[in-house]
């Protein structure tokens, strides 16, 4: 089996456009991993040297994760390519990268055959040209079908079904640095003392859970957050997504920007349920308001001879790392607070009038999702502790930070 060829998309695979419209097939996570990686997983079970993964359009998310998980001598290569045909006519097209000794995944699949000379010795004569999902091997002019099983994603169904198949399947290598009680844990996850996990259960890396929660048979993705009193059970959590406090999540998927009901495939957009408790909207946001016009008050008014001192320079430098060290291009926006044109805290995601953002707490370089997690955690539990929280650590980041943080976070 020298060389590996995948054609995960040997059928219409609407479901994952219509679903997750920045997700290929290749993207999508299954059981906490990339489901690409589970395919360089197989090529170096069977000691393949190359391996063609086929797709109808070019991702390039996934084109970078295939270069930063490249392995040893395995060569790795992605385009667009593939769809709709036989494996005959795969193997006529791609001719020069299967060459006479080529193993073919024929849909998306995912073997469960545990060794290399068990695969090998599951192969029959194929009466046909390949037309069904299927796993094949070509050798020296003669086509193979295998007999063995295999877990094959085909519809929306068929993924979430399949992420827990993998989950309880002990062959399978799932993301973790650690492993108790059927739980699986990546590296800096936080979990409060007063939750409750049961496995299986994959915690991926920089996962936050939050107090009163129980989460169970579920998957939760990379810096993910799971907030205060939530019920995850049996359920997909996608990376970089926020859990709203409270949420009784039990049979979905739930991505950055909806739940999803596998089996019925009904959507829930965020907009309809991210803001229902807010703090903002309850008796008590006038008292934030005010305090928020306050602390802008007196920044204005502690900060107006300074900045009336340096705006020379300032109005000449507007770049220069010192302005940015002491937050010139902030002072402006404690007026825009106080003449009711900005928010001193971004209070959500939609929101684009605001001085300071609670991700600036935890780090200059943040991504545009990480960033979008800590507007919905501020939205939830904003407070006046909070708010001086954000502000005062805010001014702290950038006026310790050093010239390399701030062209690393620009």
């Amino acid at each position: 089996m020298k060389n590996l060829l995948i054609n995960p998309y040997s059928r219409e695979q609407e479901w994952c456009k219509d679903y997750f419209p920045d997700r290929s097939l290749g993207m999508l996570p299954v059981a906490g991993r990339c489901a690409a990686e589970y395919f360089i997983d197989l090529a170096l079970r069977c000691e393949a040297e190359n391996l063609l993964l086929l797709g109808p359009t070019y991702n390039e998310h996934l084109a970078e994760h295939l270069y930063e998980y490249q392995h040893g001598e395995l060569k790795l290569d992605y385009r667009k390519g593939g769809g709709h045909d036989t494996v005959r006519g795969l193997l006529k097209n791609y001719a020069a990268e299967c060459g006479n000794d080529c193993l073919i995944l024929h849909g998306m699949l995912m073997p469960k055959t545990y060794t290399k000379a068990e695969l090998e010795a599951s192969f029959v004569p194929c009466e046909d040209d390949g037309e069904a999902d299927g796993i094949y091997y070509y050798k020296d002019g003669v086509l193979l079908v295998s007999k063995a099983d295999f877990y094959l994603i085909d519809s929306l169904k068929g993924y979430f079904e399949v992420n827990f198949q993998v989950l309880n399947d002990d062959f399978y290598n799932l993301p973790g640095y650690s492993s108790n009680d059927n739980i699986h844990m990546g590296t800096s996850v936080v979990i409060k003392n007063d939750c409750s996990l049961k496995g299986p259960l994959v915690l991926s890396d920089n996962t936050f859970v939050e107090s009163q929660c129980h989460v169970t048979d579920s998957i939760i993705g990379e810096r993910s957050l799971v907030d205060k009193g939530c019920y995850v059970e049996h359920s997909i959590v996608f990376d970089r997504t926020y859990a709203a406090g409270k949420l009784e999540i039990k049979n979905k998927i739930v991505t950055p920007g909806r739940i999803i009901d596998p089996y019925t495939g009904g959507v829930l957009e965020r907009n309809s349920f991210s803001y229902a408790f807010s703090p903002i909207q309850n008796r008590s946001a006038w008292i934030l308001r005010l305090w928020e016009h306050f602390i802008a008050f007196i920044l204005a008014l502690v900060l107006a001879i300074p900045y009336l001192l340096i705006l020379p320079y300032y109005l000449s430098h507007k770049k220069s790392h010192w302005c940015w060290k002491l937050s010139m291009d902030r002072y402006p926006g404690y007026w825009a607070v106080l003449f009711f044109r900005k928010e001193l805290v971004k209070s959500h995601p939609a929101n684009e009038h605001y001085v300071f953002q609670m991700g600036e707490i935890y780090g200059l370089l943040n991504t545009p999702e990480q960033r979008r997690i800590y507007d919905y955690y501020y939205h939830y539990h904003c407070s006046c502790f909070l708010v001086l929280q954000v502000v005062l650590r805010s001014l702290g980041k950038r006026g310790f930070a050093t010239y390399v943080e701030r062209k690393r976070s620009s």
